[in-house]
């Protein structure tokens, strides 16, 4: 959304590399290069000027766990360091941070800590900042988004969510840097990490214990003076607008190459012309609009990826109750199947990607980015245009066309949908979203912006985290992490804070429930279970998938060591360096 980052899954250049592992190499070549490298000597120092666009605020809730909005989670990634490293496999390596081990058996993992590494006020990292963590997420004052299906299988976490006890009882504390965690049963998906199982961006226990669940997010010790455990901290903000980075002395690495990192934010109008004018070494989250503007200047070298990513259209049809489960009750005319189809037919998907955003973008044939390999269901065709299936559906179906263009629903009854939208960050968003607003008057559905304009960026997102009213159609997108089973489909559980549609069927819970099973520790039974998941998806169409994309970053050419590979991109911004 997100990276928009909505979230948990909110697009980082760091998280969007790291996700790369488990594709084949087919998958990963792309029309971009992946590293960069002008062959000259290291120089030591010096600031990397950073651009981020967006036209818009970061809101700067800098507790990962916490934190609803994927500027945020960019700006922040120099010091916001995932606790593990990927192999290329992307299962757990032992290079990273911390270590884990799990045991089958006795149904538990372990994570050890690097001796050396540390927040960046001096204080060790430690396991009781793992224990804390889990504690954050899962104390139902914090509203945490990451508190999930995954993490439910944490023995005692339900009790501590419920407040019946003031402990996990399945976190043990071995020593200092040890941490042993007792899971209810063991999953396929454990063994990658991001897949929800075990915390991986952690939060300083001796720093914010004292600080009111309730009042975390909006504290200064998250919002105005954070700690980090990564290479850099900060040193000086403007809220919302720049961060100033500065290494981070206890960092449990390597001391980066660059003695200061400035990040600031920039809006989608004016990023063009701030490269021609060289006034970034690095451009992140660039649109295509800004891609077609700079690839060809001399002084920046593009590389590019195939990210895990897919934006849609999603339709409301129920509500969270007070336990935080979906319940769909909405009176809403999408809660008509054929309806819901007709509208995903009407979308012109290939041609808005051939023109718009330079290519960058292509139709989406399901939920599960293509850039996962084998994980997406190549056969599946998705919502090709097809006005002309989609008026026969809704003929069918007993809308009737009337003289004003517009249809009624089958009862006779005058009906329009609100669409939930952010603003967009290019005129090319914007435009392709008014394209959907004519694309589905074309069959006869009515469809308008809710309130009559698209929303502030930060205001969009609060409607739909906190289950805002009076929209019946949205559309976001989603960066997601390692394995798609878990970050894909398991977002649309009944228990999970991001199923925004808070739909809920029987077949869609044992379907994603068998992913996890003890079956699924077979892989060709989970592709299996996970192809049919994704053709049911389609059919029922909650949600349209709509795009994936490429994702592409200009660097300087005064820079090397700069590589987006799975393993090597866990240290990027520790070997990146100017040149003599």
């Amino acid at each position: 959304m997100k990276k928009m980052k909505l979230t948990k899954y909110i697009i980082t250049l760091m998280t969007a590399l790291l996700v790369m592992g488990m594709t084949s190499n087919s998958v990963l070549a792309t029309k971009f290069p992946v590293e960069y490298d002008n062959h000259k000597k290291v120089k030591k120092g010096g600031t990397l000027r950073v651009g981020y666009v967006h036209d818009g605020v970061f809101k700067g809730v800098f507790a990962d766990v916490l934190s609803v909005d994927g500027p945020t989670t960019d700006v922040a990634q120099f010091g916001n360091y995932s606790l593990f490293k990927p192999n290329n496999d992307y299962t757990y390596s032992k290079d990273g941070l911390a270590q884990v081990s799990f045991n089958n058996a006795e149904k538990t993992a372990t994570v050890k800590i690097k001796k050396n590494a540390g927040w960046s006020d001096g204080h060790p990292l430690e396991a009781k900042d793992i224990e804390y963590t889990y504690k954050v997420v899962a104390n139902s004052a914090t509203n945490s988004g990451s508190y999930n299906a995954q993490l439910r299988k944490v023995v005692g976490i339900e009790d501590y969510h419920a407040g019946k006890t003031d402990k996990i009882s399945g976190l043990e504390v071995k020593d200092l840097k040890t941490m042993v965690i007792h899971f209810t049963d063991m999953e396929p998906e454990m063994k990658f990490p991001n897949a929800g199982f075990i915390v991986s961006s952690l939060l300083p226990y001796h720093y914010l214990k004292d600080v009111p669940f309730d009042k975390l997010a909006s504290s200064d010790k998250v919002q105005k003076d954070p700690l980090f455990y990564g290479p850099f901290k900060i040193k000086n903000m403007v809220r919302g607008q720049s961060i100033s980075w500065v290494p981070n002395e206890y960092y449990g690495g390597k001391r980066p190459n660059v003695s200061k990192i400035n990040i600031e934010m920039v809006s989608s109008g004016q990023a063009a012309a701030a490269m021609r004018a060289n006034k970034y070494d690095i451009l992140l989250n660039e649109s295509g609009g800004t891609y077609k503007k700079v690839r060809k200047l001399q002084q920046y070298a593009v590389l590019g990826v195939k990210e895990k990513y897919y934006s849609y259209v999603g339709f409301k049809v129920g509500h969270a109750n007070k336990e935080g489960l979906s319940v769909m009750d909405r009176k809403t005319p999408v809660q008509d199947r054929v309806l819901r189809q007709a509208m995903g037919y009407a979308l012109n998907m290939d041609q808005l990607s051939k023109k718009f955003d330079a290519g960058l973008y292509y139709r989406a044939n399901t939920v599960v980015p293509d850039a996962f390999g084998k994980y997406n269901d190549h056969k599946a065709k998705g919502y090709t245009l097809d006005l002309k299936k989609a008026n026969k559906l809704l003929d069918k179906a007993g809308y009737k066309l009337q003289k004003n263009g517009y249809r009624t629903l089958p009862n006779g009854k005058k009906f329009s949908l609100k669409l939930l939208s952010e603003g967009g960050n290019s005129s090319d968003e914007r435009a392709m979203i008014q394209n959907y607003l004519e694309q589905w008057k074309k069959i006869g559905v009515k469809v308008e912006l809710k309130d009559g304009r698209l929303q502030e960026f930060n205001s969009y997102i609060e409607q739909l985290v906190n289950d805002g009213k009076g929209f019946d159609v949205w559309l976001s997108n989603w960066a997601v992490p390692m394995p798609p089973t878990t970050s894909v489909a398991g977002n649309y559980m009944p228990s999970d804070p991001y199923n925004f549609a808070h739909f809920v069927t029987k077949e869609n819970t044992e379907l994603i429930e068998s992913l996890s099973s003890k079956k699924a520790f077979n892989d060709k039974y989970q592709l299996k279970q996970f192809y049919k998941w994704q053709e049911y998806m389609n059919k029922e169409a909650y949600i349209v998938p709509r795009q994936f994309r490429y994702s592409t970053y200009v660097f300087s050419k005064k820079l090397t060591n700069i590589s987006l590979k799975p393993k090597e991109s866990y240290n990027l911004w520790e070997n990146i360096a100017f040149t003599k």
